[in-house]
């Protein structure tokens, strides 16, 4: 009879450094009819880091007064609610400001130890996980994606073999094929995407201790650029132990984080610390909806993120016309042309070239048009901390110089990214923002020409600019009358609505538009790029998604093959 209970392929037991830099082995017992070699692979080991940074809003923060009070996280929002329901914009405008805010390291971690996350208490846990950085990001957006990058990516040397099958999982995304091209969950634009076995023989070769690295999304992604420059190069301290050795890391990231990695790696030395990126909806020539925040706030796009950073465009533009970092997620000046629209009555244009080169001095540098990205006076809510106009010019100018340092060549050689585009409109996202005009019940002869409406400023007192969808031009209350004819209070009229519209069927992933998240597909040293139908923006990463963590994990894999190793540290174990 043939003996099934051993195996013809000696089992491996490999090593998991410790929190202290020593090595552990863990081996189960097995019953006595087994009688195959297990190899104990004894050495230092070669540690190849992931750091994962996060996208806009997905870091913590906290404010610089002595009680460090938490003034965002994502996963206190029904407190954060509470705490900032009914505020002003001038409250909001007041601590929510990069400088009086920072990263807020001491958010919510996992309970229990994964793949090379150990210790020997829930306290020294804990102190891991923070000192790994995944207290810094949100824990509902990102937390479940790091357990399984660790599980995956680095089970195999503890005992959870059932979930580190990353074989499986890369498969399983290259059967993920339809009979018809356009209905294909995922799509490669740079040729085939093919694995191997050795992409994945290669795996094992390496530790994968998986970081986070938050940052403050108010500020310049400069400055948040240089912050990410000093977490690798402490990653990597971090892995040169008695028992390891590191030269690299593999970076991850989320919508804007793809930009502050795209600015670190341009930074001296750092192209060379860095094996591999993978971007993911990163908005890489921007976004329109990012002007539609600042000019109607966030309540159509939800109710309870609207009462935190601001539901009207009035309390949005208090926050981030002082927020280099979210300005930075407006259309560049490589958007596309003519992405801003204002159409008449007929939907026709009334002004066809808002935008022809220069977005700057075109649209966000204006004060002479309502259309224009800032109204003046919402720089200074009442009770605030105002700024200037000359304040915002220099917020602006540094999305500006940020956007002409970040251009389509400034990518790592060794780049994959993913965006979102569906054929059939499931996450339809703004590629323009049209402001339609709609004639109002107050038709009187002194009712303004389209083209007149077009050239109004903010400031014209015949146009009322309050930052709510609609907007109105000669808005005045006049009796209202019940059916019988008898006076029955006042409602009020208008010559004519502004009315921006809802997503103009532009494919995307509902916030990056396909157009903007594909521009990688243009650059020579972008590996490939992956085009993934039924992707939402935020939770991209979460289980909503598993094909963006597929192909995520087979980028990983292939990044791993060209990774370095160290040369204080042998290639392969030995046994």
């Amino acid at each position: 009879m043939t003996d099934t209970t051993t195996p013809q392929d000696p089992r491996v037991l490999l090593p998991s450094p410790q929190p202290d830099g020593t090595l552990c082995y863990r081996h189960n017992l097995t019953r006595k009819e087994r009688t195959d070699l297990v190899v104990v692979r004894v050495g230092i080991v070669n540690a190849l880091p992931i750091v994962f940074v996060p996208g806009v809003m997905g870091s913590n923060l906290r404010g610089l007064d002595e009680k460090r009070t938490k003034v965002w996280n994502l996963d206190s929002l029904g407190s954060l609610f509470f705490d900032k329901w009914g505020q002003k914009a001038g409250k909001r405008q007041e601590f929510l400001h990069p400088d009086r805010t920072e990263v807020d390291p001491e958010g919510a971690v996992p309970s229990k130890a994964v793949g090379s996350v150990m210790a020997a208490n829930a306290k020294d846990l804990e102190t891991c996980y923070q000192r790994r950085g995944w207290g810094e990001v949100g824990k509902g957006s990102y937390q479940d994606f790091l357990m399984l990058l660790e599980e995956t990516l680095n089970g195999h040397r503890s005992l959870q073999p059932e979930r580190t099958d990353v074989v499986t999982k890369i498969k399983a995304l290259m059967e993920l094929k339809a009979k018809d091209p356009a209905d294909q969950p995922w799509r490669p634009e740079k040729g085939p995407a093919l694995s191997d076995p050795e992409d994945f023989a290669n795996l094992r070769k390496w530790l994968f201790p998986v970081y986070a690295c938050g940052y403050n999304w108010l500020d310049d992604n400069a400055n948040s650029a240089e912050r990410l420059r000093r977490r690798i190069d402490e990653v990597i301290a971090e892995n040169n132990s008695a028992n390891s050795r590191c030269e690299q890391v593999i970076v991850i990231t989320h919508s804007m984080g793809g930009l502050v990695a795209r600015a670190c790696q341009q930074m001296d030395g750092m192209e060379a610390k860095i094996a591999g990126i993978v971007h993911g909806v990163m908005p890489v020539d921007g976004a329109p909806i990012a002007y539609r925040r600042c000019k109607l706030g966030l309540s159509e796009e939800g109710w309870g993120l609207g009462q935190v950073i601001g539901s009207t465009g009035q309390e949005v533009t208090a926050i981030f016309a002082q927020a280099p970092g979210p300005l930075e997620l407006l259309p560049t000046q490589r958007y596309k042309q003519n992405w801003l629209e204002v159409r008449g009555p007929d939907n026709n244009y009334v002004q066809k070239m808002l935008h022809e080169a220069d977005p700057y001095s075109e649209i966000y540098k204006r004060r002479d048009r309502w259309w224009a990205l800032v109204k003046e006076e919402w720089l200074s809510p009442e009770d605030g901390v105002p700024i200037r106009w000359r304040d915002y010019l220099e917020f602006l100018g540094k999305a500006e110089d940020f956007h002409e340092q970040v251009t389509p060549q400034t990518y790592h050689p060794n780049t994959y990214a993913f965006y979102g585009a569906d054929n059939k409109g499931a996450t339809e996202s703004f590629e323009r923002i049209v402001w339609q005009m709609k004639r109002g019940e107050r038709d009187e002869s002194d009712t303004p020409a389209p083209q007149e409406v077009y050239e109004m400023s903010a400031n014209d007192t015949r146009i009322r600019i309050d930052g709510e969808n609609p907007e109105h031009v000669g808005l005045k209350r006049v009796p209202r009358t019940s059916f019988e004819g008898n006076p029955h209070g006042t409602h009020e009229v208008s010559h004519w609505e502004l009315r921006a519209g809802k997503p103009d069927g532009g494919t995307g992933d509902g916030t990056v538009p396909a157009q903007s998240g594909r521009s990688p597909v243009d650059c020579a040293k972008v590996r490939q790029v992956f085009r993934l139908s039924g992707l939402e923006h935020e939770p991209a990463y979460t289980q909503r998604s598993p094909v963006a963590r597929q192909v995520t994990l087979y980028a990983v894999s292939k990044i791993a093959l060209e990774a370095k190793v160290p040369q204080c540290a042998p290639a392969n174990a030995k046994e």
